[in-house]
């Protein structure tokens, strides 16, 4: 293991991340995925009083690890932390190129991942303030965004793959209205919306906010239907009588005829 690290990590322990150490699962982790980099802006954003204490991983996923975190008066944070040497950053260029509010970002693979990191906070931002159930952003630096923890006492609200709603017509209303208020109010589209991308708590919450897409980008139609089709196929399965993506589009977009 790089010195440095070690070097690191002992400075990070001062800070009440000695949890890395002692939890020896954690500490493989950021050892074999996160480079230097990653481990000093996770400093910074402790000095910056972002987060105190960092936990286990709560969620693994292809580009992205998510860990939960605990700031100075006890709350709980989710530390989301992109990995620079497995993200995909081609398909990222190729989402960036389409969003009107990023234009000079180049092609480094750094770059990249740091405007991506960027774009998704932005974009919380302006679901949170549009009032879509979404986690409220708290900070972002380089690869890494701190956002509101949702779940209960450190345990994370399932995914709705693998938790359905006890009402899943209720459900299906409520997050239509959602789709519906992030793209009037928020101007945005999820673009990646399924149930792999909603928690189901006392109220269904939309996570994953990295391919949101403005919606003066040219396939944000394209992807809006895509959102739409993903939802009711998931809640025809559950018996749901939902009318058709199409329909459904037309009424968002405020138009009666809708090209197919």
């Amino acid at each position: 293991m790089p010195a440095d690290f070690e070097a690191l990590l002992r400075r990070l322990e001062r800070r009440k991340l000695e949890r890395l150490e002692k939890d020896s699962e954690l500490y493989k982790i950021m050892a074999g995925v996160f480079d230097h980099t990653t481990v000093m802006t996770l400093y910074y954003m402790i000095h910056r009083g972002v987060f105190d204490a960092l936990y286990g991983a709560i969620s693994t996923g292809k580009e992205a690890n998510i860990f939960c975190a605990v700031d100075k008066q006890g709350n709980y944070v989710a530390i989301k932390i992109y990995r620079i040497a497995t993200s995909d950053f081609k398909t990222m260029y190729r989402y960036l190129v389409g969003d009107p509010r990023f234009t000079s970002f180049g092609r480094d693979r750094r770059k990249i991942i740091y405007t991506w990191v960027s774009r998704e906070f932005k974009n919380l931002q302006r679901a949170h303030k549009a009032g879509v159930p979404a986690p409220k952003p708290i900070d972002f630096d380089k690869n890494v965004l701190a956002m509101e923890f949702i779940g209960e006492d450190g345990i994370p609200y399932p995914r709705m793959k693998d938790s359905p709603p006890e009402d899943p017509e209720a459900a299906f209303e409520k997050l239509i209205d959602a789709v519906e208020k992030l793209y009037h109010d928020a101007e945005l589209v999820h673009s990646d919306l399924s149930e792999y991308n909603i928690l189901v708590g006392p109220e269904p919450v939309l996570i994953d906010f990295s391919m949101a897409t403005d919606i003066a980008n040219p396939m944000s139609d394209e992807l809006l239907l895509r959102d739409l089709g993903n939802l009711v196929n998931y809640f025809r399965k559950l018996g749901v009588e939902t009318p058709e993506p199409i329909e459904l589009f037309s009424e968002i977009k405020g138009r009666s005829d809708v090209e197919r």
